[in-house]
């Protein structure tokens, strides 16, 4: 515990020598870990997005005006038994027209004389079916049915959501390792400064029996600090951001709190490595 408190006197030492530079390491830092952690939500919420997309998608089976009822109930037997499909609701030309009334209002239907609406299967699809060519494949086939007129869906939105999300991790992913790169080149930095300032104390603690080990725990906990301090703060700004964006534009999820751990860890640990760094490199103790 004494060992302890003496490197935390150190490093407060170290930061009351010159706090400017402490400070403004974590605010760079802030910055850094703020930039990463905005493209993170970014891709949790587009991830999400996705998912919810993929569970609300449906579609539409157009069926020719000459099926019977026999053939109907056949084809939604071989609909619900397709492992991609989780639902077959069949669509009366009567509930066809009143949705269309509800969606675009009465004047859009007041001029028909007859129902030209067709009578249909809503079809309610499992979120696996987007993975490689399965959707594309099951739209074929739904196609080919005798009892089918046309089948309507929207086979593009997906597949571009699915691009979007990927460029947007491919560019979170970049983005997180040059933060990293640049938040340890800072605190690296910063205890470099730190060790140059104090070079001379360095050598009187060795001649007084000083382990290096001693000598350095200070500047590794301060290094590990700067990159906690910074790390948290983006998270918070983060935190209040997203509780105003979500009250006043939309809703948006936040990281879990796992997520969130991991994140601060990070930041400490990046701190730490480049405090390693500086000391293996500027402190030849």
């Amino acid at each position: 515990m004494r060992y302890f408190f003496l490197i935390l006197r150190e490093a407060g030492r170290a930061v009351l020598y010159r706090p400017g530079s402490f400070l403004g390491s974590i605010l760079t830092v802030f910055l850094a870990t703020l930039m990463a952690g905005s493209f993170a939500l970014i891709i949790k919420n587009t991830s999400l997005a996705l998912d919810q997309f993929k569970a609300e998608a449906a579609i539409e089976i157009y069926l020719k005006s000459d099926t019977d009822s026999l053939a109907m109930e056949n084809l939604k037997d071989i609909l619900v038994a397709n492992k991609y499909i989780l639902n077959a609701k069949y669509i009366s030309k009567e509930t066809a027209l009143y949705r269309l009334r509800e969606t675009f209002g009465p004047e859009m239907v007041a001029g028909l004389k007859t129902n030209p609406l067709p009578e249909s299967f809503e079809i309610t699809l499992d979120p696996d079916v987007y993975e490689g060519n399965n959707f594309e494949v099951l739209v074929d086939s739904l196609s080919k049915f005798p009892e089918v007129d046309d089948v309507g869906y929207v086979p593009t939105v997906v597949s571009r959501l699915k691009i979007l999300f990927r460029l947007f991790t491919a560019l979170g992913l970049a983005l997180g390792f040059l933060v990293a790169l640049a938040t340890g080149f800072i605190i690296g930095n910063t205890i470099h400064v730190k060790i140059v300032e104090r070079r001379q104390t360095f050598y009187v603690m060795r001649l007084v029996g000083a382990s290096a080990g001693f000598i350095r725990s200070p500047y590794l906990f301060l290094g590990s600090l700067i990159g906690f301090l910074g790390s948290g703060l983006s998270l918070l700004c983060l935190k209040l951001g997203q509780i105003y964006f979500s009250s006043f534009v939309h809703s948006i999820v936040f990281l879990s709190n796992i997520e969130t751990v991991c994140f601060i860890i990070a930041g400490g640990l990046i701190g730490f490595i480049g405090s390693h760094l500086a000391l293996k490199r500027f402190l030849k103790i």
